[in-house]
């Protein structure tokens, strides 16, 4: 009797230790199924910023993704119209209208509203994070487990993310994000999925200023297809050459 109780409790203890201590593996892949549904794609975004309820600028990008090291963001609309953003081996770029070269830049750099350069170019986790621990938490009424994001990378966006997910199938529910002195800059509410492909994919998130909360930028995913561009358009040089798309 004192063996099958002691075995128990060493069960337990073990299962309790799996669910807050270590990190599973797979664990932001499942998280970014909600987001990236081809290993090359183009997803256009509709971004707009508020001020309470009251919209101000708006733009839309359509984003070429192509792998979890390469992507080319187009402005299709909104003031800087025909801008390109490259991401390829760490490194961002920007084209302007008109420029003649590219010029560096970096993710965190704002880009419009609460949204930042690495908000668009970069979209799935796994490749730029480490979950260090997963504890178990509610939001609002949604049994969640809470992941601690670490950058494994200069290039990533943010230097830590707290990140909610469900618990029942890892999908995302909101996040808070950290520079690297600790400070939370925003925090996200991924608000609405659709099916797609019969499977449920991102559709509306939503970013609020911590430092301004009456401001808050919603991201509209309105369109997902599979796309894959020649290697050229991801390479810098070109990048100012890039036109038809």
């Amino acid at each position: 009797m004192q063996k099958v109780l002691l075995h128990s409790l060493l069960i337990g203890l073990l299962m309790t230790v799996g669910a807050r201590g270590q990190v599973r593996p797979g664990t932001l892949e499942q998280v970014d199924a909600f987001r990236i549904p081809h290993t090359a794609f183009m997803a256009r975004t509709r971004i707009t910023s508020f001020i309470d309820s009251t919209a101000g600028e708006m733009a839309v990008f359509e984003a070429y993704i192509a792998g979890p090291e390469k992507s080319l963001v187009i402005q299709k609309a909104g003031k800087n119209r025909d801008m390109k953003i490259l991401y390829r081996n760490e490194k961002l770029w920007v084209a302007l209208p008109g420029s003649r070269r590219p010029l560096r830049i970096t993710p965190i750099q704002r880009l419009m509203g609460q949204a930042s350069n690495g908000d668009v170019a970069r979209i799935g986790w796994q490749t730029d994070y480490s979950v260090t621990s997963i504890t178990e938490d509610t939001v609002k009424s949604t049994a969640c487990r809470k992941l601690k994001l670490k950058a494994r990378k200069r290039s990533s966006t943010y230097a830590v993310i707290d990140l909610w997910v469900r618990q029942s199938d890892a999908r995302p529910v909101k996040a808070d994000f950290f520079m690297a002195s600790g400070k939370k800059i925003k925090w996200a509410v991924y608000d609405r999925y659709e099916t797609y492909n019969g499977r449920p994919l991102l559709k509306q998130m939503t970013l609020y200023d911590a430092l301004r909360p009456r401001e808050k930028t919603v991201f509209l995913y309105e369109k997902v297809t599979p796309q894959r561009l020649p290697d050229r358009y991801y390479n810098k040089n070109y990048l100012v050459h890039v036109n038809g798309l």
